[in-house]
């Protein structure tokens, strides 16, 4: 599987369109089709930020892991907002879950 095939699978395997990747990640939806069309290569810098909007590490572009680990949309969402907060938010909000987890 070349690259562009592989982000297309990604895409496809979120249920994400080209258009919601544009807006997480603010790449054209030309240029993203370009991508998965293999007629133009992503630089490293813009290949990072397609994997964020997607809600995986840059790593996982190129290795497969077991579906499990696979995010679910709403998980991916979740990411994304809390990439977007501040540090001491972020420490706050992952103290929240970790009470709400040992409830469960």
């Amino acid at each position: 599987m070349n690259l562009g095939e592989r982000l297309r699978a990604i895409r496809k395997s979120r249920d994400f369109t080209l258009q919601k990747i544009h807006e997480r990640s603010g790449i054209s939806i030309a240029t993203l089709s370009e991508w998965e069309n293999n007629n133009r290569k992503p630089t490293i810098k813009s290949l990072t930020r397609w994997a964020t909007s997607v809600g995986i590490d840059f790593w996982d572009i190129f290795f497969e892991y077991p579906s499990e680990f696979t995010p679910t949309v709403e998980e991916i969402d979740m990411l994304v907002l809390f990439r977007q907060l501040a540090m001491k938010d972020q420490e706050h909000i992952l103290a929240i879950l970790k009470l709400m987890a040992k409830k469960h």
